[in-house]
């Protein structure tokens, strides 16, 4: 999460691919908690928003989740992402193989079938080792891996571990046009990502998957902050038969304006109508956490209009919508039968 001092506490430093000491590592991570446990912290989670205080579970030395972060990689260019304006760090970053440290974490029983697995980019699916990275993973037997992609590189391995249902993706399209998508990612492959979704989803195995081929707006204030972006976005998903749709903030943004309250009530009322439309469809949704933090913020800066997150966040609300207005959500769905994806 975004915390005041930068978020994230760091065990190994200027990591290049070098077999790790698990059991110096995992010493590391006990200095970290005995820390938590006795009132303090250290510095990266100070003055932290999501800080309670909980009984602490017994440990053992491996990993209940680890993230695969590919972010050399990227054939878009999103408006609201940095990495790619970072060409220095990019190209002076060392690659390594990441099969090789994945081979000795699994034979050394810190990554096991119950390690959730999160791979995020950049974009992923560049990487020369990812279908062998997949392979590995999908061979070892982790039962859930899920993949941050943009969908524009279709991958068989990837169809497969979903039809197992042991793989799950994300799509973060951001928009409901094919003129805002271009305009947000600097490259118009609208219809070539809905393809690739159309065929993850087809991968989907009929007897039930716990894992999903999902679909994310990324809200970007003065951006693609419409209803009309919103509601063909969700459309779009229900074309395609995606298991859900996810909405989020510009993090960038919620970090340098989450003051203007003006601007603050506009995306609350669009999460609203978000979490109404997808329930009017028969979509299943789910508001991600920096929207939370979003909150937490505006209400900390605004206590006289502060927002009950619970009411945002509770899937048991009974979002009602008239059935004219259903009726002519059902015909914009039919219209967006055009262009077919």
């Amino acid at each position: 999460m975004i915390t005041p001092t930068g978020g994230q506490p760091v065990l190994y430093k200027d990591y290049t691919g070098e077999l790790i000491d698990w059991d110096d590592f995992f010493k590391k991570r006990e200095e970290h908690i005995e820390l938590m446990k006795n009132g303090s912290s250290i510095k990266a989670c100070e003055g932290c928003l999501w800080i309670r205080e909980k009984d602490w579970p017994e440990r053992k030395n491996e990993f209940k989740y680890i993230l695969i972060n590919i972010w050399t990689k990227c054939n878009l260019k999103c408006i609201y992402c940095d990495t790619h304006s970072n060409i220095d760090v990019i190209n002076n970053t060392k690659e390594y193989d990441i099969i090789k440290v994945l081979e000795d974490m699994i034979n050394k029983k810190v990554i096991t079938p119950n390690t959730k697995i999160d791979i995020a980019g950049g974009e992923a699916a560049l990487d020369k080792n990812f279908n062998g990275m997949i392979e590995l993973l999908l061979n070892s037997g982790i039962k859930k891996i899920n993949i941050s992609t943009n969908a524009t590189i279709y991958s068989d391995v990837v169809a497969k571990g979903i039809n197992k249902g042991v793989i799950s993706i994300i799509t973060s399209v951001d928009s409901g046009s094919e003129k805002m998508f271009t305009y947000i990612k600097k490259v118009n492959l609208w219809k070539k990502t809905w393809q690739n979704l159309k065929k993850y989803t087809s991968a989907l195995n009929p007897n039930g998957n716990e894992n999903t081929v999902k679909t994310k707006f990324i809200i970007m204030p003065g951006v693609n902050d419409s209803k009309e972006e919103i509601l063909n976005f969700i459309l779009y998903s229900k074309k395609i038969n995606a298991s859900g749709v996810l909405l989020n903030i510009d993090q960038k943004w919620v970090c340098e304006h989450s003051d203007d309250c003006k601007t603050n009530l506009k995306i609350i009322e669009l999460t609203k109508y978000f979490m109404t439309i997808s329930t009017a469809l028969n979509i299943d949704w789910t508001v991600w956490a920096h929207l939370e933090d979003f909150i937490l913020r505006h209400n900390r800066n605004f206590a006289d209009k502060a927002i009950d997150i619970d009411l945002i966040f509770n899937k048991e609300v009974n979002f009602t919508i008239p059935n004219e207005r259903k009726e002519i959500l059902f015909a914009n769905f039919q219209k967006l039968f055009l262009p077919k994806v």
